[in-house]
């Protein structure tokens, strides 16, 4: 082993994972982890120079400068993403590789490239590709490639993130079921009488069951992984494979025939675990800091975990007007519950159209319906281009149901 081999072996615990095979076996998880995302973000043009040059490219509240470091060009435009997706994917073949060599210094270090861009499409260079299932993979990621006391973290990192999620659901999308209630399909497989029983359930599971992933009994324990095995299964006639091809392997590895309890760690080692924990739940909460029903105007929605949290309905309407006085309009509405509905993303489309052609003003209203409820016009500004937006606050040009006036009801819509 080369001295260079041995300090990075060293520096990122790598013994850890070369003396459990459980950790073996998360390590592969995490490789076919990164192929699912890598598969559904190669084909995407959210990072690709042709989104500037149209103007349909969104970035993160707080790095609303994002674009200006695009450098992919995605089909039909060129073939530089299709191959940066390639050589990731060969990355993560050579991972492979490594690891049936035993080389696991340099499997880690394959697999890293893979990482730091997940990374960065989750968190930095747009906010136009991750989904709410990328989080389970970047704190599976940071825990297994980066921090010591690996397997512990592992595990405890299964149960928090089911809790985290569970944060958003105290709503009465969950706790009545209106998110499902008022589908077009209702839940799958459930009639709607028993919507209310189904979700609550869920919400009881996942915030306090879960933990019993953890136990030392082994009906509870079992008990527990069976659930949550057959939760991932049902719900991937919902959220297709993404969710369960993430979650349901690390899962399955850390919770089944090779569970056996870890030892609470508070070694000097253990110290970045419990801050990433921390850290996660203070992310979690901050979103409860915001004033207003953060469901409705959707600020710090990026902030933690946020799935499923609420059916959304929305109607936006534009109206720009030219410095030579002409004048044009343009209508959008939301038929997928799926779509969060965030007047952010409308804001940023209509500052970049601001700072590149400078209207004498653009007029825009924005409605947005929750779980079936009325149409509540949040937004109602005669110049959005005066519009700033705060990421880690309320912005007073976005309305909360005490202020804005209900002004149309919905049909029922569909998840998609």
């Amino acid at each position: 082993m080369s001295r260079f081999t041995e300090l990075y072996a060293r520096f990122f615990s790598i013994e850890e994972i070369q003396q459990s095979r459980m950790l073996q076996w998360a390590f592969g998880a995490l490789i076919f982890g990164h192929f699912v995302i890598f598969n559904t973000w190669t084909g995407s043009t959210a990072t690709s120079l042709s989104s500037v040059a149209n103007a349909s490219y969104s970035c993160p509240p707080y790095f609303q400068s994002c674009g200006r470091f695009f450098f992919l060009r995605a089909l039909p435009d060129g073939y530089s993403q299709t191959t940066f997706y390639m050589v990731l994917l060969g990355l993560l073949v050579l991972s492979v590789y490594f690891i049936y060599r035993r080389d696991w210094p340099k499997a880690h270090l394959a697999l890293m490239p893979g990482f730091i861009w997940h990374t960065l499409g989750t968190l930095v260079i747009t906010d136009g590709l991750a989904g709410n299932y990328d989080y389970y993979l970047l704190v599976f990621s940071i825990i297994l490639l980066l921090l010591p006391r690996k397997e512990f973290f592992l595990k405890v990192s299964v149960p928090l993130l089911y809790t985290l999620s569970t944060f958003v659901k105290i709503y009465p999308s969950w706790i009545v079921g209106t998110y499902f209630s008022t589908l077009k399909t209702g839940l799958p497989l459930v009639p709607d009488w028993a919507i209310p029983l189904f979700t609550n359930l869920l919400m009881g599971l996942e915030m306090v069951g879960a933990w019993l992933l953890l136990s030392s009994k082994r009906l509870y324990q079992r008990s527990a992984l069976t659930f949550f095995t057959f939760f991932h299964l049902y719900s991937g006639i919902l959220v297709q494979y993404k969710y369960p091809s993430v979650v349901l392997p690390m899962l399955l590895i850390l919770f089944g025939p090779m569970y056996t309890q870890t030892k609470i760690p508070f070694d000097k080692k253990s110290v970045f675990g419990w801050v990433l924990i921390v850290v996660l739940i203070c992310i979690q909460c901050s979103s409860f800091l915001i004033p207003g029903d953060t469901k409705l105007t959707l600020e710090g929605n990026k902030f933690g975990l946020y799935m499923f949290e609420a059916n959304h309905q929305c109607h936006s309407a534009v109206t720009i007007i030219d410095t030579g006085g002409q004048v044009r309009t343009a209508d959008t509405q939301s038929i997928s519950a799926h779509n969060r509905c965030d007047p952010y993303r409308t804001w940023f489309a209509l500052n970049v159209i601001c700072e590149r052609t400078h209207p004498e003003a653009i007029r825009w209203t924005f409605d947005h319906s929750i779980n079936g409820g009325p149409f509540y016009r949040i937004v109602d500004v005669q110049d959005a281009c005066a519009l700033h937006y705060n990421p880690f606050g309320h912005n007073d040009w976005i309305q909360s149901e005490d202020t804005a006036r209900a002004v149309a009801m919905p049909v029922e819509n569909i998840y998609d």
